[in-house]
């Protein structure tokens, strides 16, 4: 079992070719493997749910590009500090 941090890691370096053709959908992933693609977070968690998978096990990513996840990552920094 991979624990959140490694499953981001492997998101983030194999990112382009995950979100590739799917930008903007949500990617569940588990086991450093691609489950399947949503239209929202909220999908993504209850397809998570109906297959059994445990918190901790499983990562719901926004399908977003590494220049695009900077810059919300430092709009929403920005807007906390106001």
């Amino acid at each position: 079992m991979s624990n959140l941090v490694d499953l981001y890691k492997w998101f983030n370096e194999n990112r382009t070719f995950i979100i590739n053709n799917h930008e903007d959908e949500c990617v569940l992933i588990k086991d450093n493997s691609v489950i399947g693609y949503y239209s929202n977070a909220e999908a993504a968690l209850s397809a998570a749910q109906k297959n059994g998978f445990s918190i901790g096990d499983f990562l719901v990513q926004h399908c977003i590009t590494e220049e695009d996840d900077t810059m919300i990552y430092h709009g929403q920094a920005v807007s906390f500090g106001v």
